[in-house]
């Protein structure tokens, strides 16, 4: 289906297509794709989507795919390389304990489209693994234990994963075997932000940084059933919001903001706590012409991992 102008794929397209092994998409009109879409053909192992009008990938678009490794590219997009973040959140149904354990995991949205390895560190606390996996086609990895030291907060940092290397024109196009190995184009990972369990302390970002606070932990007595909510007294310059038990707070612009979060158990009881969220504040500088400009400062990259 190359050079076909095609706009847009209806989703579940390939549903049933479980035999389909090479699917070419080059140098399309496509602008999106729908979540999903490629969960039909089990056993996809080479994907062409490069020159299309692509800025974004979307949720799950590689979960599911593939049983063997899968050959992606993805280049001449507007939106490449694409970036996969891993970001760290609280196993779901898993509980916690004020000193007990928590488990958590890493997701990737768009799912894994080569098994990625994620490498953990922990300030505050001991890991009963130093990576999850993700396998091939999930969106979700293995579950890590985190245990606390002491009484403070547990900050535990995922690096970028490695992708496959990048690959010849002739890996990719090679269809004698299957299991010749990932080859990945136009893709390329960084860090997720920070999972702090068991409490909620003052933090510094980078502009456009941010860090995750699990709520459950940090309202250890208030069990499954409670609800949260967060106001801040700087919202113009901090993105806030609450999914899943998780509170999410990005740098937007500099400045302080407080953050007041209160929980509310199912028996109607109520625990508020606040701190405070700092970004740098972007300097005047004096321009050539007289007088003050704003100057835009670049944010300072994620570590990030392998490009292809």
């Amino acid at each position: 289906m190359i050079h076909n102008r095609l706009k847009t794929l209806a989703p579940g397209l390939f549903d049933g297509l479980v035999e389909l092994d090479h699917l070419t998409l080059s140098d399309n009109q496509l602008k999106t794709l729908a979540p999903g879409l490629l969960r039909g053909p089990e056993k996809l192992a080479m994907l062409f989507l490069n020159g299309n009008q692509l800025r974004s990938l979307a949720p799950g678009l590689f979960e599911g795919a593939g049983v063997w490794h899968l050959r992606v590219d993805l280049r001449d997009n507007p939106g490449a390389p694409f970036v996969l973040i891993p970001e760290l959140i609280r196993r779901p149904g898993a509980g916690s304990a004020p000193n007990g354990t928590a488990q958590i995991t890493a997701e990737v949205v768009q799912g894994a489209p080569s098994p990625m390895r994620i490498p953990l560190s922990a300030i505050g606390g001991a890991l009963s693994a130093e990576e999850v996996l993700i396998p091939l086609g999930a969106v979700r990895g293995t579950a890590v234990s985190v245990v606390p030291r002491g009484n403070g907060p547990v900050i535990v940092q995922a690096s970028a994963p490695g992708l496959p290397t990048p690959c010849s024109d002739q890996q990719l196009w090679w269809t004698a075997s299957p299991y010749s190995g990932p080859c990945q184009r136009g893709l390329k990972t960084a860090s997720g932000a920070p999972l702090i369990l068991y409490g909620l302390p003052d933090r510094t970002l980078a502009l456009g940084g941010g860090v995750r606070f699990d709520l459950p932990t940090a309202f250890p007595n208030f069990g499954a059933g409670a609800s949260y909510a967060v106001e801040s007294s700087h919202p113009a310059a901090f993105e806030v919001l609450i999914r899943e038990g998780l509170l999410i707070v990005s740098a937007a612009a500099g400045g302080e903001t407080i953050l007041t979060v209160t929980a509310t158990g199912s028996d109607g009881r109520r625990e508020t706590r606040r701190f405070a969220v700092k970004a740098p504040v972007v300097p005047l500088a004096r321009s050539r012409w007289g007088g003050w400009r704003s100057v835009l400062l670049k944010p300072p990259s994620s570590a990030d991992g392998d490009e292809s």
